[in-house]
């Protein structure tokens, strides 16, 4: 059998994004169950400096042919009018995979590189989110029509057209939509109407060897009291990082001597934060000198504030999967997360919930004061359930989904 996959998807930006972890680690278990059986694979790439195949551990003895589908996108200075018009066409109308039907069956990880139609293609569906909060996501054409600004008007309603008209071609002409929770497949039944016998859930996993054997020093400071930690990006739709802040305020009024971490790339320094509500949270805050904005950290880093942290604060409204949650709990810390979406299938009965941020504040308090013994048995019941988690499991699943074993 010839198993084509999209490895555009590696060359969009997704290599280094959540989409791209999961094709990855993904894909280089799924070559090698390949390899063992005798198949084939036809890798689908754009013709550019960037190869998707550096991503990822080709067996050598992995028969595999490449087909080229023009250029990137992105390099739009280097791409024809007839390449552009032609690139549009496919992705609203035609076969958006060209020589798609080389492969017998395509795997496709990302919905906005299409599917065609032929072959049987098997498509990974994360979230819906763009979709669901669409007015946080997506400009309307009212404002530039009402400054009666023509061009920019049809700019954008041709950009939602083009959006939701390859979101539910790619769903409608999928074989079979392999969900990363049950959530997102109830949102593809409720918002795409997907009908139940294309569907199946496939929980992703975590790295459990990775995370629990890191070692090497630390490149920042430790926090000199306990902690409370956030890790991740600022996105003011979804993470209410304001919330976050809002608890942490409320425990240090109540003589809570802490301190909140926040790590990520968006956190190089309070006044850096490109999320004006947190920004403006931080800089009110009475305590602002007890919250430590420690910006990108390496693993060992990561690991080592995980394992010292009161807790692990996930205030999301709305995930795909949330594999955050499961990252904390190898790691032994304790996760206080909003109780939304996906994030109850994936914490099960092992992370601390909240609504809002009285909830958060509640749950920490609850912590600060459990005793050791109770904790203990919390923080090694979480670790255990987040180990049945395993990518080793995520990739059969994808697999049997490809050659129908």
């Amino acid at each position: 059998m010839k198993i084509g996959v999209d490895l555009r998807v590696l060359q969009v930006g997704h290599q280094y994004r959540g989409i791209g972890e999961v094709t990855r680690q993904c894909l280089n278990r799924v070559l090698q169950l390949a390899l063992a059986d005798g198949h084939s694979f036809v890798f689908y790439e754009y013709d550019d400096d960037i190869d998707p195949k550096q991503f990822l551990t080709i067996p050598k003895e992995l028969a595999h042919e490449e087909v080229f589908l023009g250029t990137r996108p992105q390099l739009s200075t280097q791409r024809s009018l007839q390449e552009k018009l032609l690139t549009k066409w496919r992705n609203l109308f035609g076969s958006p995979v060209p020589h798609a039907t080389h492969s017998d069956v395509l795997l496709q990880f990302n919905f906005d590189l299409g599917v065609p139609r032929r072959p049987r293609t098997v498509l990974v569906a994360h979230d819906l989110i763009p979709y669901i909060f669409w007015n946080d996501y997506f400009e309307s054409a009212w404002v530039p029509f009402r400054n009666k600004a023509a061009r920019t008007t049809l700019r954008t309603l041709f950009a939602n057209y083009e959006y939701k008209r390859v979101l539910k071609r790619s769903h409608r002409n999928a074989w079979r939509i392999l969900c990363v929770s049950d959530h997102t497949r109830k949102d593809l039944k409720k918002y795409l109407h997907v009908p139940d016998r294309k569907l199946r859930v496939m929980h992703l996993g975590v790295d459990a060897q990775a995370l629990t054997h890191a070692g090497g020093k630390t490149n920042v400071a430790t926090p000199t009291k306990p902690f409370l930690l956030f890790v991740g990006a600022v996105d003011a739709r979804r993470r209410r990082i304001d919330d976050l802040i809002a608890a942490f305020n409320n425990l240090k009024a109540q003589g809570h001597d802490i301190q909140l971490v926040l790590v990520g790339e968006n956190f190089q320094a309070p006044e850096q934060i490109p999320n004006e509500i947190v920004r403006k949270a931080v800089a009110e805050s009475s305590y602002k000198n007890d919250i430590l904005a420690l910006g990108y950290v390496d693993d060992a880093t990561k690991h080592a504030l995980y394992k010292q942290a009161i807790a692990f604060v996930f205030p999301t409204i709305y995930e795909g999967f949330g594999i955050p949650v499961l990252e904390a709990m190898l790691l032994e810390c304790p996760v206080i997360a909003y109780k939304n979406s996906s994030i109850t299938e994936v914490g099960g009965g092992y992370a601390f919930y909240a609504k809002d941020w009285t909830g958060i504040w509640r749950q920490a308090e609850a912590l600060l004061t459990m005793p050791k013994d109770a904790r203990q048995k919390k923080i090694e019941a979480a670790k255990k359930h987040a180990q049945q988690f395993s990518w080793g499991a995520t990739a059969e699943n994808m697999y049997r989904a490809l050659t129908g074993k």
